[in-house]
């Protein structure tokens, strides 16, 4: 069982996200962006996430992509953050 500072991040197959991670005794989840030539990579918290929706985003549920699934489901969720 996941605590609150427990979170798996799972690699994802995409042009734009490395990994997807979401911590089900918070609802939070979280998206590792690829670095972008000289850009580093960047870590983004979002809030109330479900499993079914983290779920959906690592398999791609959505037109079958990472990316357009992560855009319909957590992209725009009001409070979302920039830890890292």
């Amino acid at each position: 069982m996941a605590d609150e500072g427990s979170f798996e991040m799972v690699p994802v197959s995409s042009s734009q996200i490395e990994s997807v991670g979401f911590n089900p005794a918070t609802g939070e989840g979280r998206v590792a962006f690829l670095a972008k030539g000289s850009r580093p990579g960047s870590l983004y918290s979002y809030p109330s996430c479900t499993q079914d929706e983290f779920d959906q985003i690592v398999n791609g549920s959505i037109g079958g992509s990472v990316g357009i699934s992560f855009g319909q489901l957590w992209k725009y969720k009001a409070g979302y953050q920039r830890i890292g």
